[in-house]
């Protein structure tokens, strides 16, 4: 009380909240701001990418296949590969790896892609530096965007207060990150693609976000909690309405942290989506009856919500999919012939499959599987569904047990939302040169992406004028069912060498069978088929497989005048275990920069498993 016998609490309570509300609007001001700098940094990148004309947002269906190259079109379908495969090489002219004397011309009105690197020249020692490993599965690069995030909260929360005594700017720090979170969760993220990254590039974002968002709310909960224990008033407070939605409020938030960590990632998907669903369904009317207040940040996270759940209406299609089993790979195919279009190579899509063959709650359950084809391939989209736990262990199964029956003539009704992520504004097409290293089931990944690229080298759209796809497995008899498909895409290679080189990890103490009368030996790497097409035992040496790569780019002939044809950069790209993306990153920044400058740049486009 004032010596006058006024009240001076209020108007200081109103001062602290006035200022509460002023850092909050500046820490979100400071966060939106540095996204608009990326946005406008990477601006370039996004008008190289529309001139390229690479852009897929839904999947279509057509009457017909769009052109594709080679006799009768592509096929991604390894059992399909067989009847089209030419395995006459007697009076064929072997494809050299050698590409010195080829060019294509680049003058106005030629079709190729615009090259446009994500950094400039000049900056690339520094990009080299960024991308460096700190500890698995992140970046330097990735580490200085957590780091400066955790700066400006840290800002927000002492920025004149003090956590232990001011009991609400760590609940409206908490609350003014939630539509950032839920815009950085969006399958169909705006955010994403303004900033040219898909949801699971950003995913390790919104989990960080979301982690230091529920710290904050639990530092807010446990003030009151503490004080009214201390106090005796527990009970009394929390009976009243508002108080009890804040607890129920901190319940859902709780519920969202535990069952996200990796343990429930992996082990029991199902509870993380549900315990996600539920937590997420809860979160919006506790926080609008916790405090009226809130209602601005609820109806911002529930209108990016209602969006992407329209738009992934929008990218949804129910169909009919062939299903093949693959035993030696320990895979099902699927094969749907009316879905012909509307994605790009590396993009995958969710499956559901509508059979209570896959169980009680079988249906219920969508799983992400990378698109195995190219848009306009014979066979439509078309994926490779590996083992991995106990959805896909059924399907598998069920492949099996259908291919029995009526050999090739299985069907499931399947529910496909799509596509989603990729190699975002990385054009492959645009460089030079492009190495592909895929592990395991990330083969799907490396399919689509050659046969997009033989489609657009064989259309006159394509830059590249050497591919290696490098795949790594753990036994040689998994290469068996694509040994067709491999050499068909070999054969319809046209001005783009391709080669494609398959290493097994497991020591062999005897000859295996892997096509006709090709084995596997214990020591001796082997050509199947074509020479182009090889398998080797042991663990590829990706610093030479990156410097054939480089050499092959350079090696591209450039002469004057409107035909002029320059070096344009060498991709890679990657998808497998984090372990294979570790170890194919660093060889990447082994690569001098002297050499990075002539061959125009080196940009990684990379996949791992367990996002």
């Amino acid at each position: 009380m004032a010596p006058n016998g006024t009240n001076t609490a209020a108007p200081a309570a109103s001062g602290d909240h006035m200022l509460t509300g002023a850092v909050t609007i500046q820490v979100n001001v400071f966060i939106f701001g540095l996204i608009g700098l990326i946005i406008l940094f990477r601006l370039p990148g996004l008008i190289g990418f529309l001139r390229s004309n690479s852009g897929r947002p839904f999947l279509q269906t057509f009457g017909r296949n769009p052109p594709t190259p080679g006799n009768g079109g592509m096929t991604s379908n390894p059992v399909s590969a067989v009847s089209s495969l030419d395995l006459d090489y007697s009076q064929k002219t072997e494809k050299k790896i050698v590409v010195h004397d080829v060019h294509r011309p680049s003058y106005p009105g030629s079709q190729c892609p615009p090259h446009v690197p994500s950094t400039p020249k000049l900056l690339d020692p520094l990009l080299k530096l960024l991308h460096a490993r700190v500890v698995p599965g992140y970046s330097a690069l990735q580490i200085a965007i957590l780091m400066n995030y955790t700066y400006i909260l840290l800002y927000g929360a002492f920025r004149t207060s003090n956590p232990f005594t001011d009991n609400t700017r760590s609940a409206w720090l908490s609350v003014s990150q939630l539509p950032l979170i839920f815009a950085l969760a969006q399958k169909s993220s705006i955010l994403g693609t303004l900033l040219g990254y898909g949801y699971e590039t950003l995913n390790y974002v919104h989990r960080y976000a979301g982690r230091l968002s529920i710290l904050a709310g639990n530092i807010h909960s446990i003030y009151y909690i503490y004080k009214w224990t201390n106090a005796g008033t527990f009970i009394a407070n929390i009976s009243r309405p508002e108080n009890a939605w804040g607890l129920v409020l901190l319940l859902a938030m709780d519920l969202l942290y535990v069952f996200s960590t990796e343990f429930w990632r992996r082990k029991a998907y199902n509870v993380f989506f549900w315990t996600h669903t539920i937590g997420v369904i809860v979160l919006f009317p506790a926080a609008c009856l916790h405090r009226p207040a809130l209602q601005p940040y609820a109806f911002a996270c529930v209108g990016l919500y209602g969006l992407d759940r329209l738009l992934r209406v929008f990218k949804s299609s129910i169909a009919t999919a062939k299903v093949t089993a693959l035993p030696e790979m320990d895979m099902a195919c699927l094969e749907i012939p009316t879905i012909k279009s509307g994605w790009r190579a590396g993009q995958h899509v969710r499956l559901r499959i509508l059979s209570g063959r896959m169980g009680l709650f079988g249906w219920t359950e969508t799983h992400p599987f990378t698109i195995a084809s190219a848009a306009g391939a014979n066979d439509g989209l078309v994926l490779l569904c590996k083992r991995a736990g106990d959805w896909t262990g059924r399907l598998v199964d069920l492949s099996k047990e259908l291919d029995s029956k009526v050999e090739g003539q299985g069907r499931l009704k399947v529910w496909i939302e799509g596509p989603f992520g990729g190699p975002s504004r990385m054009v492959f097409a645009s460089f030079s040169a492009a190495v592909l290293i895929v592990g395991g089931s990330g083969i799907t990944f490396g399919l689509s992406t050659v046969e997009e690229l033989l489609a657009k080298d064989h259309n006159n759209q394509s830059r590249l004028k050497y591919i290696e796809l490098v795949w790594v497995v753990p036994n040689p008899g998994s290469m068996s069912p694509l040994v067709p498909l491999f050499t068909s895409l070999i054969q319809q290679s046209e001005s783009t060498v391709l080669k494609i080189s398959v290493y097994y990890t497991r020591a062999l103490t005897e000859r295996v069978p892997v096509f006709e009368k090709v084995n596997a030996t214990p020591c001796t790497p082997v050509a199947i088929v074509h020479p182009n097409l090889t398998l080797s035992p042991g663990r590829p040496n990706f610093k030479s497989i990156l410097n054939k790569a480089v050499d092959s780019a350079l090696g591209v002939s450039t002469v004057t005048g409107k035909d002029a044809f320059w070096v344009s950069g060498l991709a890679v790209g990657i998808c497998g275990p984090l372990s294979l993306g570790e170890q194919v990153v660093k060889s990447v920044g082994d690569i001098d920069s002297a050499t990075r400058y002539r061959v125009g740049g080196v940009e990684v486009h990379e996949e791992t498993f367990g996002w």
